[in-house]
């Protein structure tokens, strides 16, 4: 009887412990979505981002769990905020849950408060709802659940909110690396990016996480004209030469170049195309240039496709004079250039100006320059990239995880500078790229993709901080744990 006995109390501390170790996700991602309405409330928007308010609403979040935080600040209204939970591993490399707090302005074209978060027909609408404040709130709700409800990770937990990333982390994580990185000095990294395509070829799952990032260039154009009365019209417009230059913009077109992570992309997906998909993908990964070319021509008619094939580049703002009375001399345009990464800034420079060089009256002059050596991309060798793919194939069968290159700039490049390892994990995208929400009018996140997005973001965490394979309860051994 004794023996019965023991063996139903050991089920039952099995079980109990069990059900400790498993997540409550509803309770995650209730505590996520209250978190999301709350931040997007916060007015954090570009040019002069206050972040203060919004780190204000997280330390108290944090206080309520009896969680020890820091305030990071180079000067008034920007603001970081850092928070740890100490693993039981101490010579485990610490894991960095990183987001940004403040977003793009509010442009034109808004039919829903931007600073007032909208909850319609199963979406989240409102600004930062997908950049970013959707992983600031579900970072703090894991944060703060596994520190109420979970076992004691593995290796730190660290929960970092960043100023000013849209604007380039002078005041956020560039600044916290430069003068504060002993407080953090994380091994490995999670941040926004990437995202899960449910409509990938063969009905597979594919998983994009962000290995790295394009480099970011800005150039000025500026054609000068004939000044006088705008009631006198002259061909000599300096407004007609600009226009007459950018017009010409779509038929500039680089020539295609693979970089290791895109060739590992291209490698990954290419069992997932049809006959004419992985034929067009064969030719780009041979060793014929011509036939390189031809394929990257091709593929790089689809938008996001491009983006990891060639620099491009993008008309941004235009500017001229601000007196209806009189023609201005100057008109000019600001170019946003993404270059891959191994692009030389000053011989992309001189190839565009020579694509517009017949053009009279017009100059060139880079406003803002990539910051060179550029960091090398993730090539999803490491324990991190494995924790990924492995937890993304047990929640879909037969997933595919491939580490791929943001078209955007962000945090993970300075994060990489530093020698993190950094993956950036998103919401549902479609197979064409990002969903375009982000930095657009009625930005806004889908229920589902957000409940989908927690769901593989905790399973994650639990199986890389925890050891804990959430997504398999029947296997309740501990993973081996990497540095």
């Amino acid at each position: 009887m004794s023996r019965i006995l023991s063996l139903l109390l050991l089920f039952m501390t099995a079980a109990s412990l069990l059900a400790a170790q498993t997540p409550d996700m509803e309770e995650i991602y209730d505590r996520a979505k209250k978190h999301l309405i709350h931040l997007i409330d916060i007015d954090t928007s570009a040019p002069e981002p206050n972040e203060t308010a919004a780190v204000r609403y997280i330390y108290k979040e944090l206080n309520k769990h009896h969680i020890d935080w820091d305030f990071l600040s180079p000067r008034k209204g920007s603001a970081n905020l850092l928070a740890r939970i100490e693993g039981t591993d101490k010579q485990a490399k610490p894991l960095l849950l990183i987001s940004h707090l403040d977003t793009q302005a509010a442009g034109e074209g808004w039919t829903y408060p931007p600073f007032k978060a909208t909850l319609e027909d199963g979406r989240i609408y409102g600004l930062g709802s997908t950049d970013a404040k959707n992983y600031t709130a579900m970072h703090l709700a894991l944060f703060t659940y596994i520190k109420d409800k979970a076992t004691p990770p593995q290796r730190d937990i660290l929960f970092l909110v960043t100023s000013g990333e849209e604007a380039g982390s002078n005041t956020g994580l560039k600044w916290l690396g430069e003068t504060q990185w002993d407080k953090i000095n994380a091994g490995y990294a999670l941040n926004e990016g990437g995202g899960i395509i449910k409509d990938a070829p063969q009905g597979k799952t594919l998983l994009f996480a962000e290995a790295g990032t394009k480099m970011y260039m800005d150039i000025k154009v500026t054609a000068s004209g004939e000044a006088g009365h705008s009631s006198l019209p002259v061909p000599d417009n300096a407004v007609y030469r600009l226009s007459q230059a950018l017009a010409r913009l779509p038929q500039f077109n680089p020539p295609a170049r693979l970089t290791p992570v895109t060739l590992e992309f291209f490698r990954r997906i290419s069992p997932l195309q049809d006959e004419d998909g992985q034929t067009t993908i064969r030719l780009l990964l041979s060793d014929d240039p011509h036939a390189q070319q031809m394929a990257a021509d091709i593929m790089a008619q689809d938008p996001f496709l491009r983006t990891q094939l060639k620099d491009t580049v993008n008309p941004i703002t235009i500017s001229s004079g601000t007196d209806t009375g009189a023609a201005a001399a100057e008109a000019s345009a600001i170019i946003n250039v993404r270059l891959l990464p191994g692009t030389d800034p000053d011989a992309f420079f001189e190839q565009l100006r020579t694509f517009l060089a017949d053009e009279d009256k017009l100059s060139l002059e880079i406003l803002e320059r990539p910051q060179l050596p550029f960091p090398e991309p993730m090539n999803g060798s490491d324990d991190l990239f494995a924790a990924l793919a492995q937890t993304a194939s047990r929640m879909w069968p037969g997933a595919v995880t491939v580490p791929g290159m943001s078209p955007a700039s962000g945090d993970g490049e300075f994060l990489r500078r530093l020698g993190v390892i950094t993956y950036g994990l998103g919401p549902a995208m479609n197979s064409q790229g990002p969903a375009a929400s982000a930095h657009a009018p009625d930005e806004y996140i889908s229920e589902n993709d957000y409940k989908e997005q927690i769901a593989f973001f905790t399973a994650v965490v639990y199986n890389f901080a925890l050891g804990q394979d959430i997504t398999a309860p029947s296997d309740t051994a501990p993973s081996p744990m990497p540095n």
